[in-house]
């Protein structure tokens, strides 16, 4: 009898394990996912300065910093995997949101996902939009991406910078995170695989831009994408 109890006991604490791992997992995925969502939206709202404050009240648990000087003000918020790394299901990753209001209008947000937090050059995508639509001293099209060719580096740092006006294709392929890098056992090695809609690794220390960037070269540009 004893062993029985003992046997259904770690049959049971194996299945509470298993289940926290599994709803952990999917926690993260879909906190991580809609904060992307919203934070991509905010350019197809009717007012972005309004929906851009209505963001800061919804994720105000992830808070970090609040920063205003003169007439810019910028909030921080980090959201991590805390949850899975903590028990070391997962290696450290966050996402961090900067929302910046200039003027008491919306100038820009930045997104950046980092896996291996803790390790030295820990794989980095920043994408930042500026919100530039109502503008006539600059362009508002860019969509500018860095490192951009082929076999190029860094592979562990990537950068992403569009513009309120860029197409919907850009726009789609710059918030192209791929989420499953908070939920990885080992983490995500590099940008091509923080974003794999812009980046490929074509070599243990290289990647190759999968897009056509203003940030390109003519030479650049008459090389062929990779597949």
């Amino acid at each position: 009898m004893p062993t029985k109890n003992w046997l259904a006991a770690v049959c049971a604490a194996v299945l509470l394990f298993v289940g926290f791992v599994a709803i952990s997992r999917a926690y993260v995925v879909h906190r991580a996912a809609g904060l992307i969502a919203d934070t991509q939206s905010l350019d197809r709202a009717p007012d972005p300065t309004a929906a851009a404050l209505a963001f800061t009240k919804k994720y105000r648990k992830y808070l970090a910093e609040t920063t205003c000087d003169g007439n810019l003000c910028q909030f921080r918020f980090v959201f991590s995997n805390r949850v899975l790394s903590v028990p070391r299901l997962a290696k450290r990753a966050e996402i961090e949101v900067i929302v910046s209001v200039f003027h008491e209008r919306l100038d820009a947000v930045m997104t950046g996902l980092t896996s291996n937090v803790f390790k030295e050059n820990s794989p980095v995508v920043h994408v930042t939009e500026s919100f530039c639509n109502d503008r006539t001293d600059i362009p508002c099209t860019d969509f500018a991406i860095n490192p951009h060719g082929r076999d190029v580096q860094p592979t562990w740092n990537g950068d992403i910078f569009i513009g309120q006006l860029a197409t919907e294709n850009q726009k789609q392929a710059a918030w192209a995170f791929n989420v499953d890098c908070l939920i990885a056992y080992k983490g995500c090695r590099d940008i091509s695989e923080l974003n794999p809609q812009i980046w490929k690794c074509t070599n243990p220390d290289r990647v190759s831009s999968k897009v056509r960037s203003t940030a390109d070269s003519m030479a650049e540009t008459a090389q062929p994408l990779p597949n």
